[in-house]
């Protein structure tokens, strides 16, 4: 899973820990986190990140996926597709209405895959994020 994790940071050209700090990441992830592996051939091909929600519309409960990640060597051959459905299956089963996540508002390949899912953007929605000195600072504002 660690070596999934680096290349998955390297294709997002983002910053990354080192492998200790991310195989100690994996072992202290937070209490509900589920990571969904998916196997080719005895080998970590993919995988899917997500939590519970609640509340929801309706005050119903669902999944947030977080990451979405098909290694190189399978992208394009369906892997994708399979583990969004496994997911959808377990939130089904775990009683979930819905799943949501966010995408990349430049990435037009990834929309146009979440698309043919039957996937909806939300334009009425935006996504926020604090982190860093902002996140300390607001932390001691109150």
């Amino acid at each position: 899973m660690a070596d999934a994790l680096i290349e998955m940071q390297a294709y997002y050209r983002v910053p990354c820990p080192p492998r200790d700090a991310i195989i100690a990441g994996l072992k202290s992830r937070p209490v509900g986190s589920r990571i969904l592996l998916a196997y080719e051939h005895d080998r970590l091909a993919g995988f899917a990140c997500f939590s519970a929600l609640y509340p929801g519309p309706g005050l119903t409960s669902g999944f947030f996926l977080k990451e979405l990640y098909v290694r190189n060597e399978w992208r394009g051959g369906g892997l994708g597709r399979k583990l969004m459905s496994r997911l959808a299956a377990i939130a089904q089963q775990d009683g979930h209405g819905r799943i949501d996540w966010t995408v990349d508002a430049d990435d037009l390949r990834l929309q146009g895959f979440y698309e043919m899912l039957g996937g909806q953007a939300l334009p009425a929605k935006r996504f926020f994020r604090i982190t860093g000195s902002e996140l300390a600072q607001l932390a001691e504002r109150f």
